[in-house]
């Protein structure tokens, strides 16, 4: 019996997930890695941390789940988009990984946007706007700062790219991937050839774009197979950006669902085919894992990481209480928002800790507690992040409903927010939106794994897998008893960013 071995790479850790036949999750195991931050704006990461992370946990899941390596039939990564790894002819890093979180490039960004202006930007890439974050703004600053490092470059890698050359020794990359790198037309699915003209960026250091789910000629390294005791039969298949899989695991593939994945930030995504670049709202709109097939996705940078700041700062008495129960701090802190009222006492949070990117593009904007009185616990301050957050997901579902024309009737919740069944009841009531729970929670993997199970013939396509290997199995109701109150409260929670964003 053949299996499926896929990593989900993230900013901070490498995940390996093991699959079988019936895209049923076996069980996965992680590592976790500190990034390097060499400068204000800069985020690095060597990029044999990945590799070696790639390799231990590949040995570690089998271990687990007592699979053999020699048993695997296919391999594929999903990660983060826009970390930029330039390599030689060899495969060989030339600098560290330039993290996707990394901003150094502003003034390169803002030279593209002085030829390009944001609404010809958006029409091309789905991205609203070029800012340092861009790869194609750090392609031009590597040029600019590091031209020895341009000049023997081979291929501009990223981070999939480069776990697959790793095991192939290819340098292929796929379209759901470059779509946020800001060199490729997402209409015309290719590179953007005048973005590279006028950046002077040689499209031939830039890998040969394949479609999501493509099986490679190429086999996996001769040395891997007794390193890491895998078949010679083994195969390497391209998979799509972590953001795309997550939805395609969850059958978000076509237009009538909403998926929103509640992590460090959150992440809203809805499936379309004729999306509006006219909009002004310019919401960002992803190349899908299939052609002609979209993305529209509202990101928030801060979710689940207000509530982890929370916890950290304030919360250590339950982080030892939890320790002595043998329970997670995230289950006592649950128990007690379950036990606060509604509203949380008249205390409004506005989760902005890092910026805010939708429905208002304003990176100065800060995090905002309203409303504290001498009447106000700490269980009033953890139930308003839970609730702030709910707000924020309220505000941009309906910047998609009104880019799409129609009501959403369903959120498919997925990540780890996911978890806490007070959160996906506070999400319902707030939208006035049911809130499904998912048979199968790690939806990013799954998804890679769908698309690798089509590439080698085990299923026809990804929405018949989807719809057979991950079903809704909660769904939290909203409690119609609340509305007029969550009604009130939202409305009080766009009062105080409007009121306020002037002062930021």
């Amino acid at each position: 019996m053949g299996y499926i071995l896929v990593f989900d790479i993230g900013t901070t850790a490498v995940k390996a997930c093991l699959f079988n036949r019936q895209l049923k999750l076996l069980g996965h195991s992680s590592e976790e890695y500190q990034l390097l931050t060499p400068g204000e704006g800069r985020v690095e990461l060597n990029p044999e941390t990945y590799w070696k992370a790639v390799k231990a946990q590949t040995a570690s899941v089998c271990q687990k789940t007592g699979i053999q390596p020699h048993e695997i039939e296919a391999i594929t990564a999903t990660t983060q988009g826009e970390t930029i790894i330039p390599v030689d002819r060899t495969g060989k890093a030339l600098r560290n990984a330039i993290v996707w979180l990394d901003e150094r490039a502003t003034e390169q960004a803002e030279h593209i946007s002085e030829h390009f202006s944001p609404e010809l930007f958006y029409s091309r890439t789905g991205i609203g706007e070029c800012n340092g974050y861009c790869p194609v703004a750090k392609l031009l600053w590597i040029k600019e700062q590091e031209p020895e490092i341009y000049n023997g470059t081979y291929k501009f890698l990223l981070l999939e790219d480069y776990i697959l050359s790793r095991f192939t020794g290819d340098f292929v990359t796929e379209k759901a991937l470059l779509c946020t790198s800001g060199y490729f037309d997402i209409i015309q699915d290719e590179y953007w050839k005048e973005m590279l003209d006028f950046t002077g960026i040689d499209i031939a250091k830039l890998p040969r774009p394949l479609e999501c789910g493509t099986l490679l000629s190429s086999k996996i390294k001769n040395e891997l197979f007794s390193e890491l005791h895998l078949s010679s039969d083994v195969r390497f298949i391209t998979s799509a950006m972590d953001q795309m899989t997550a939805a395609a695991g969850a059958g978000n593939i076509k237009p009538g669902i909403i998926t929103e994945t509640t992590g460090t930030g959150m992440c809203i995504a809805a499936a379309g085919e004729n999306p509006d670049f006219s909009n002004p709202q310019r919401l960002t709109i992803y190349r899908h894992i299939y052609a002609k097939n979209y993305l529209l996705i509202p990101v928030c940078m801060t979710a689940g990481l207000v509530l982890k700041w929370f916890k950290d700062e304030f919360c250590c008495d339950l982080v030892e209480q939890a320790s002595e129960k043998g329970i997670s701090v995230y289950a006592l802190i649950d128990h007690i928002i379950s036990r606060t009222p509604a509203s949380s006492n008249a205390l409004i949070m506005v989760p902005y800790l890092t910026g805010v990117l939708q429905p208002d593009n304003n990176p100065k904007a800060r995090g905002v507690f309203f409303g504290i009185g001498l009447n106000t616990g700490r269980s009033e301050f953890l139930r308003a992040i839970l609730e702030g957050i709910g707000f924020m997901l309220r505000e941009n579902i309906e910047l998609i409903e009104k880019v799409q024309g129609s009501k959403a009737k369903e959120i498919r919740s997925l990540g780890g927010g996911a978890k806490s069944r007070i959160w996906r009841q506070i999400k319902a009531d707030i939208n006035g939106i049911p809130i499904a729970g998912m048979s199968e929670n790690e939806c990013t993997a799954l998804g890679a794994a769908i698309l690798a199970a089509v590439a080698i013939g085990w299923e026809a396509d990804a929405a018949t897998a989807a719809l057979a290997a991950n079903n809704v199995v909660e769904r939290s109701e909203p409690n119609t008893a609340l509305a007029e109150q969550y009604e009130a409260g939202y409305k009080k929670y766009r009062g105080v960013y409007e009121k306020l964003k002037t002062l930021f």
